[in-house]
């Protein structure tokens, strides 16, 4: 992939093809976003164009740099994913600071890739923080993470970040056409709107059917009835596993809340769950809970912290 395919974020990619144009990229990018607002492939872009050997504009995309890079082969990136055991504790810190001042085994540059930096911990930041603020020559740190505030400001400070947001529902669509030619147009069209725009939610939900969201969706509504809080606050915690997860489960709820207020109103073509729940509230409260559910489906397009939305959530269905 190179920079002009990435879908949405027009005032990053703006920004960064500019720096890329002027051979001006810093020497640490911290790119923080959602899971699946695409983190790893523009990180990824960024590993090519460092590495490209292209005369012209970086990353080609077709020189044997980028397409090692591409294939995740190219040996002067390397990648450590915090969300795998001991890859961005101290001890591997420690490492990647010493072989940034290594030489490039075959380009211009060495790149460090490293995902899900919310998991290291102050100390491991600390020690990483010694090559941000003494970084050699042709060596490039690319860091992502949920929200950049999870790191320490002193990591921050040294470098330049970008917000990453999922792109249009249109954008979307469109996207998911193009890598899932063969899918249904609906279950495309589907995906999309589900997901909130979200290509990577939208690419694991039609590669699992979403089965766990509409699960965890049916208990939070079974549970909103109920005479005692905890079995509530037990099924809104579950969100808490990951953005993708919580997006996906919200919008499966607020899909039932309007498939019960539909049943409630007399409509036959619903399905026997939402016509089983439906009885569970009346009229009135699944009116009331349709548009709660419908706000809370939108705070989270924005970086809100899950344990938090997860407790107000809950506070919010019990009131209807």
């Amino acid at each position: 992939m190179v920079l002009s395919e990435f879908v949405g974020n027009e005032e990053v990619i703006y920004e960064i093809s500019e720096t890329m144009k002027n051979r001006l990229l810093p020497h640490a990018i911290l790119i923080e976003g959602v899971k699946g607002s695409g983190k790893r492939s523009l990180a990824r872009i960024l590993a090519q164009y460092a590495v490209c050997s292209a005369e012209g504009d970086r990353p080609c995309g077709v020189c044997p740099a980028c397409i090692k890079a591409e294939k995740g082969i190219h040996p002067d990136i390397v990648t450590a994913d915090g969300s795998k055991a001991g890859e961005l504790n101290i001890e591997a810190v420690r490492s990647i600071r010493s072989a940034a001042y290594i030489k490039p085994n075959e380009g211009e540059n060495r790149v460090f890739l490293m995902h899900f930096c919310e998991k290291m911990l102050p100390a491991a930041q600390n020690a990483f923080l010694k090559v941000l603020e003494e970084p050699p020559q042709n060596v490039l740190f690319v860091l992502t993470a949920v929200s950049a505030t999870s790191l320490l400001q002193t990591i921050r400070s040294r470098t330049r970040i970008y917000s990453l947001y999922p792109p249009s529902v249109t954008e979307a669509e469109t996207v998911l056409k193009k890598m899932f030619p063969d899918k249904d147009a609906f279950l495309l069209s589907e995906a999309a709107q589900n997901s909130g725009g979200n290509i990577g939610a939208a690419i694991e939900l039609l590669n699992t059917g979403g089965e766990e969201e509409k699960k965890t969706a049916e208990a939070i509504f079974r549970a909103i009835p109920l005479s005692t809080e905890y079995a509530l606050l037990t099924e809104t915690f579950k969100i808490t596993k990951d953005r993708s997860f919580a997006i996906t489960v919200l919008e499966r709820l607020y899909e039932l809340s309007a498939e019960c207020l539909k049943a409630s109103c007399g409509a036959k073509n619903v399905s026997p769950v939402a016509l089983e729940l439906s009885k569970t509230l009346s009229k009135k409260r699944l009116q009331a809970l349709f548009f709660q559910v419908q706000k809370a489906r939108d705070v989270l397009k924005y970086n809100v912290n899950l344990n938090f939305y997860s407790t107000w959530l809950c506070s919010v269905l019990r009131r209807y």
